[in-house]
């Protein structure tokens, strides 16, 4: 059997974030113009939080089961797009991280890669507020917020067990 204590730091993780997302949203219909006192910008960043924190544990799962990224990122639920749900937070996650950088360095695979998953899902780079739009994307009809990611990432795990069931190697304690 496999013990999943990753799954429960991170719903309590995203909890934490959703409820910023909450009190950011309540704050900005209460004043007119929330976007010039940097609302959205508080809730773009507190996305890209929870999409580094949904990335953790993507990969965290995958350093315990021993499978590729590459691979484990084909499994699990669909978006509309045709593309996997974790293969679109790990590309969010990515941007987040390292689009701060983009105009310092020259193009590379890896952001290209980003641009190109960010426009199948329905969302260029150059909108304002992606992380935002590409959540939307990902947990619509539901609310704008992690917690239904937290359904889709379970149904990634068990999706990744039944492919890669975990190695017991009790010689070693080595286990997943």
């Amino acid at each position: 059997m496999f013990m999943d204590y990753n799954i429960d730091l991170l719903d309590h993780v995203l909890q934490v974030i959703d409820k910023q997302l909450e009190g950011i949203v309540l704050e900005s219909t209460e004043i007119e113009d929330p976007d010039q006192f940097g609302y959205f910008d508080k809730a773009e960043h507190i996305t890209g939080l929870g999409f580094v924190s949904c990335q953790w544990y993507i990969a965290s799962s995958l350093g315990l089961l021993r499978m590729k990224k590459a691979q484990a990122l084909l499994i699990g639920p669909l978006h509309r797009s045709g593309l996997s749900v974790v293969a679109i937070i790990n590309h969010a996650a990515n941007y987040w991280k390292h689009h701060g950088e983009w105009s310092i360095n020259k193009e590379t695979y890896n952001q290209r890669r980003i641009v190109e998953v960010f426009n199948r899902v329905g969302f260029s780079i150059g909108t304002d507020y992606p992380l935002s739009g590409i959540l939307t994307e990902i947990v619509v009809p539901h609310e704008i917020r992690f917690a239904p990611l937290m359904k889709l990432l379970e149904i990634w795990r068990d999706e990744l067990l039944n492919t890669n069931p975990p190695v017991v190697d009790r010689r070693n304690n080595n286990f997943p």
